[in-house]
């Protein structure tokens, strides 16, 4: 009996031994077909030469572009020019921008008499205030015939008022002697002449301006009378002008009729 049991274990021991070996042959197989496929994975996964692996945990957001709804701070605006406002002063603080009123006329007479305001509707024309005088110098006085006046001034003559006027130098002068008939001169200054106009419509355009401003109340008859040298007096005075009662530049270009 104990010798069966020997025998039984001296070959049970090889036996154990081989069926060890064989699982540890299985395992070993296993692990490198394990191993192989790991690799084999790892080839197919890994990138190509000059690739870059992007993992989708380190991926960096791109920026995305958002679409904002226009607006008055996001629209761009073309420059463009802007008038300028003039912004009306009040009365506690200086004008900047006042409109320039030297072409207005002044119709206060009690307030601005004896006063210098030279501020007329033709501001930008020069004109001299002693003007009438050189004028009033040139006339000659001493009457002549018709050839006289007609050698001496290549010049245009015009029957006005009961005498014969001729143009000179910006004025209509009275040409003493032109005609035995008609010898009658009852306004014999200087009269400042524009635009080609006899001097009777001349006189005519003062009168209508003086009564325009209210200087004067008589008829437009287009003669210098007693009433229309109070009204250019009267304006000359007012606006600063040199007083001669006459028809001069300086009281036209005022008028704003010159």
């Amino acid at each position: 009996m104990k010798k069966l049991l020997l025998l039984t274990l001296v070959f049970s021991l090889p036996l154990a031994q081989m069926v060890r070996a064989d699982n540890d042959k299985d395992r070993k197989k296993h692990k490198r077909e394990a191993e192989s496929a790991a690799v084999q994975r790892g080839q197919q996964s890994s990138p190509q030469a000059g690739q870059t692996v992007r993992h989708p945990a380190r991926q960096t957001a791109q920026p995305q572009q958002r679409h904002v709804a226009p607006t008055q701070r996001t629209v761009n605006r073309a420059p463009h020019s802007v008038a300028p406002v003039n912004r009306p002063a009040t009365r506690s603080e200086p004008s900047l921008n006042r409109p320039d009123r030297s072409d207005e006329r002044v119709t206060d007479r009690g307030d601005n008499r004896g006063q210098n305001l030279e501020q007329t509707r033709s501001s930008n024309r020069n004109f001299d205030r002693n003007s009438f005088s050189v004028a009033r110098s040139r006339v000659i006085r001493t009457p002549h015939n018709r050839n006289w006046w007609r050698s001496n001034f290549n010049t245009t003559f015009i029957l006005f008022g009961g005498g014969y006027y001729y143009w000179w130098n910006g004025y209509w002068y009275p040409a003493y002697g032109y005609s035995p008939y008609y010898n009658n001169y009852i306004y014999s200054e200087p009269i400042y002449g524009y635009n080609n106009l006899a001097p009777g419509q001349v006189i005519e355009n003062v009168q209508l301006a003086l009564r325009d401003e209210g200087y004067y109340p008589g008829a437009i008859d287009g003669l210098v009378g007693p009433q229309t040298r109070a009204a250019l007096a009267a304006f000359q005075r007012d606006h600063g002008l040199v007083v001669t009662e006459a028809v001069d530049e300086p009281t036209l270009v005022t008028l704003g009729l010159a």
